[in-house]
């Protein structure tokens, strides 16, 4: 089954949500909710995020987050051993626990620390070091789920540990990808 998961980088945009719709199961990250409020679920692991952005959980699909204070927030799951995650990579994880065999990733930019297709953070909410954004690339190297395909559609993508290829590709053929 193919999960496409939209993170908030730079790259982000309405065409990728647009394309994956009805052609993927989707995994919304954070603020990208408001381009794909159709998501079959909304990911954010910063308890923050959540505080700051009440309407979100009036988000139709599955929440999640990866915060021991998740409780706080109406309706959102924790995703069991996941509190120190980035918000991207909880993503990558939903979809694999929704049952993902190909999981794509669109917004996974990773190269401008505290930046995102929105510009950045404001309020309460601390924007990303680059130090942090280090880290956040270690912790996909060490996420390699048996049995699931992750396909970076990131163009320029400074996330080197999985495949690339465009998007347009991969939901061309998805045959190829166990859908």
């Amino acid at each position: 089954m193919i999960f496409a998961v939209l993170a908030t980088g730079p790259s982000m945009c309405q065409s990728f949500a647009d394309q994956v719709l009805g052609r993927a199961r989707v995994i919304a990250v954070s603020d990208s909710y408001r381009l794909a409020p159709w998501a079959d679920a909304l990911a954010s692991t910063d308890f923050s995020w959540w505080r700051q952005h009440p309407e979100a959980a009036r988000f139709r699909g599955r929440k999640f987050s990866g915060m021991v204070d998740y409780q706080n927030v109406e309706g959102v799951e924790k995703l069991a051993g996941e509190s120190a995650t980035n918000s991207g990579l909880l993503g990558v994880k939903v979809a694999v626990l929704m049952g993902a065999t190909t999981v794509l990733l669109c917004g996974f930019d990773l190269h401008s620390p505290g930046e995102h297709f929105f510009g950045r953070h404001g309020g309460s909410l601390r924007s990303t070091t680059a130090q942090r954004m280090e880290a956040f690339k270690r912790q996909f190297e060490r996420y390699q789920p048996r049995g699931v395909e992750i396909i970076n559609c990131t163009p320029g993508s400074a996330l080197r540990v999985y495949p690339t290829a465009s998007l347009n590709a991969c939901l061309a053929e998805p045959a190829l990808h166990g859908s």
